[in-house]
């Protein structure tokens, strides 16, 4: 009696230890449910007061909202971008902004020829960290980048730049230049969703399965 009663309590005690595993793994699910949803944009900052020259864009900072004020030092056009991975590849227009501070920054205006105001601009947009792979081979002439990335072009100017780019939502004063989107950062989350709920059918199948042990023993017998 004492055997089948310790048989017993251990079947509970591995059953209840896979039902806990799959409502751990289904918390995870609904974290990552969490973050993969848009959150409220944060103020508006300076570029020069959340990241520094020269320096990789932490978290924190990629995607936020902010403002640089200086003048155009140099046009270039960045081909083959989109917006999205199945939006209409452009060339963008990018402005090296060189800040009142020293340094510069990418501006990626738009789309199209129009000319930057000549006086010192106000920008205002939001912050994208450096692209890591090349968009179009053999774009690193003059007047083009092959990605938005600013170590492509610590060779090209005489300042330091801080790192990744900016797409400018607004300037002032305006060029009236056609503007790309500037998208919230969304994480990428929906094939991790189901891997974990796949841990959780997997866990309570367990569960249910140490739970019809007995009946299996019974039937054998």
């Amino acid at each position: 009696m004492s055997r089948k009663l310790g048989f017993a309590l251990l079947l509970i005690i591995f059953a209840a230890t896979f039902v806990r595993l799959g409502v751990w793994q289904l918390d995870k699910a609904h974290l990552v449910q969490e973050i993969s949803k848009p959150v409220a944009d944060k103020a508006e900052v300076g570029i020069e007061t959340l990241i520094q020259p020269r320096i990789s864009i932490p978290d924190e900072a990629k995607g936020r909202l902010v403002s640089a004020t200086g003048s155009y030092e140099r046009i270039l056009q960045a081909p083959n971008q989109g917006s999205g991975e199945n939006s209409v590849r452009e060339n963008w227009q990018v402005g090296v902004l060189k800040l009142d501070n020293g340094s510069g920054v990418l501006v990626v205006r738009g789309v199209g020829d129009a000319s930057p105001p000549k006086e010192v601009i106000e920008v205002h947009g939001r912050l994208f960290p450096s692209q890591i792979e090349d968009r179009a081979v053999g774009a690193n002439s003059a007047s083009e980048i092959s990605r938005l990335d600013s170590t492509v072009l610590l060779s090209r100017v005489n300042f330091d730049l801080y790192d990744g780019y900016v797409i400018a939502i607004s300037e002032k004063p305006d060029s009236l230049i056609e503007r790309v989107p500037a998208p919230q950062i969304v994480v990428k989350a929906a094939s991790f969703y189901w891997q974990h709920i796949s841990y959780v059918v997997i866990w309570w199948l367990m569960a249910l399965l140490v739970l019809c042990m007995p009946l299996f023993k019974r039937r054998s017998e």
